[in-house]
């Protein structure tokens, strides 16, 4: 997000509100009844320089969120109804319905950052394809995706969560499909002992996200290049084997399939382009060999991997499970069609996990989620029935 829209909800919702609430419903109230309404607002009014200046970026921003959606927002909402009561209809009961609407708000807030987004769940889903081979019958793969650790601070009780139900469900492969961070990768460094403890017989493998390449709070190409350079870093000294546009087989009792993984592509043009190149990715694969594509954002899969062919399953994350509907319109991108669970398109599926945590200090797509994905022969399937 770019410094002036934090510039923009900083004067919107928080010094409008309060020179509002200042100098009408609270016009008789104390002095320290005034100065305690404007304390949010001066605190994330502080933070306005370390995010500029990508000081203490990723705090900065996680702070300056908090403080916007239970408290600045909250307000907006109360002046709103204030406003429209006092000066429109001219009721009595203004203040009222202004401040209800406006705990309303700071409520739902509150249940979204500290009980949705750290109710963690573990989806297991049975997926058959006619052309995996055999030796693979039963494979478990878990699909991660979506960390953003700087969503957590420092400690976080939720992220050991995770690792444990990681191990507990034991799987052959784990598959990560982007978004370790959201700015930066100190991020990451005070979950380092946590995340060591993801481990499979067959591997790990991750690709990038958008928030890995970083584009947010680096004041110069060369620092976010160094910055990346080290995330990378990082994931391989974790033993994960990162994939640009790359490739790696993965081989099982005389059989083997392909773990196919792209650097960022998306069909929205909002987001800049970064390098994605599926044909790069796959050159030199065997036409009948299984793959699995890793490709973080999920309008990939319709854009360019279906009219391909070939790939018999494709895992993203990316949407954080926005897939609610207002009015029957997608509340997230008009492009963003999949956006979490199964879709197929002849003899290609599309897996989208709806992630484990969020940019925002809140999600909006439902709980965070695990994905245990056990694939099948389709020819075993027919003769069990």
């Amino acid at each position: 997000m770019k410094f002036k829209s934090y510039i923009i909800f900083f004067l919107l919702f928080g010094v409008v509100s309060d020179v509002y609430s200042c100098l009408w419903p609270l016009a008789d109230a104390p002095w320290w009844g005034k100065a305690l309404l404007c304390l949010p607002t001066l605190a994330a009014g502080l933070c306005l320089p370390l995010i500029g200046l990508g000081k203490h970026y990723t705090d900065a921003v996680r702070v300056f969120s908090y403080l916007t959606f239970i408290f600045a927002l909250p307000k907006f909402v109360f002046t709103l109804f204030d406003a429209v009561g006092r000066f429109l209809f001219r009721s009595d009961a203004a203040a009222t319905v202004a401040l209800v609407a406006g705990a309303g708000v700071s409520l739902v807030f509150l249940v979204l950052i500290f009980y949705v987004t750290r109710h963690l769940v573990v989806q297991q889903k049975d997926l058959t394809f006619k052309d995996l081979p055999k030796a693979f019958e039963g494979f478990r793969v878990c699909h991660l995706s979506d960390f953003h650790l700087g969503s957590f601070g420092k400690v976080s009780s939720y992220i050991r969560r995770i690792m444990d139900a990681v191990e507990s469900l034991r799987p052959d492969l784990i598959l990560f499909t982007g978004d370790l961070v959201n700015f930066e990768t100190a991020e990451a460094l005070p979950f380092l002992d946590q995340l060591r403890r993801l481990r499979a017989p067959f591997g790990i493998f991750a690709i990038r996200g958008n928030h890995d390449y970083l584009l947010h709070g680096h004041h110069s190409e060369q620092d976010r290049q160094e910055d990346m350079d080290r995330l990378l870093r990082l994931e391989q000294q974790l033993g994960w084997h990162v994939l640009l546009n790359a490739q790696e087989k993965v081989r099982k009792d005389g059989d083997e399939l392909a773990i196919v993984g792209v650097e960022n592509v998306s069909a929205n043009p909002f987001f800049t382009h970064t390098g994605g190149d599926l044909q790069k990715a796959l050159k030199g694969l065997p036409d009948k060999m299984f793959r699995i594509l890793l490709s973080h954002d999920p309008s990939h899969w319709r854009s360019e991997v279906v009219p391909a062919g070939g790939i018999p399953l494709t895992l993203s994350g990316h949407t954080h499970g926005l897939k609610y509907k207002l009015a029957g319109l997608h509340v997230s991108h008009w492009k963003l069609h999949e956006s979490g669970g199964i879709y197929t398109a002849g003899d290609q599926t599309l897996y989208v996990s709806e992630g484990l945590g969020s940019a925002f200090a809140f999600r909006l797509g439902g709980y965070p989620k695990i994905d245990l994905l056990t694939l099948h022969c389709a020819e075993k399937t027919i003769s069990k029935t």
